[in-house]
């Protein structure tokens, strides 16, 4: 199986079972504990400290921000956990696209974050992608990301762009 496919299944199935698409809700009912950090440029870190897995989130970031970030990093948990608990994931670079690991973890936020039908209702009342952003209270880039995959199964979406390889910053 595509590992952009099981990073679609493992958010469809946490939002089956917990009902909601709130990170920070799923991430309460999973026992990963959050935590705020004074990062300098860092968004967010996924840990796994004595076998407890934690989030680490970026003082700085605003609500909107911090529930990204933390979707990102519940892709993390959900798909890397085991690299993480090895010390493979210490830090690296969120939001970076050339590695698969952070592409993943993206393609797991957008699909935690999007719901495709309200996606698809705003397009079909003739929404840019910007407006449907916003609709969605999501990043444009996660929404891209998520057309991307839609397309990947088959739908036939026009995208202006891939996001860059850090489009929520260092």
């Amino acid at each position: 199986m595509k590992t952009t496919e099981l990073a679609r299944l493992e958010a469809e199935k946490l939002v089956r079972r917990f009902g909601t698409r709130d990170p920070f809700r799923l991430a309460d009912e999973t026992g990963i504990t959050v935590m705020y950090r004074a990062f300098e440029t860092q968004k967010g870190a996924f840990s796994v400290v004595l076998g407890q897995p934690f989030v680490f989130l970026s003082s700085a970031l605003d609500e909107h921000d911090a529930a990204a970030v933390l979707a990102h990093e519940l892709g993390h948990a959900r798909l890397h956990f085991e690299l993480a608990r090895k010390g493979a994931l210490c830090e690296y670079d969120l939001y970076n696209l050339k590695t698969s690991v952070e592409y993943e973890a993206n393609v797991f936020a957008a699909h935690l974050l999007i719901d495709p039908d309200e996606l698809e209702e705003c397009l079909s009342q003739g929404m840019d992608l910007y407006a449907c952003a916003g609709t969605l209270n999501v990043n444009v880039n996660l929404l891209i990301i998520e057309l991307a995959e839609m397309n990947r199964r088959g739908r036939r979406y026009a995208l202006p762009y891939l996001p860059p390889n850090a489009f929520m910053g260092e």
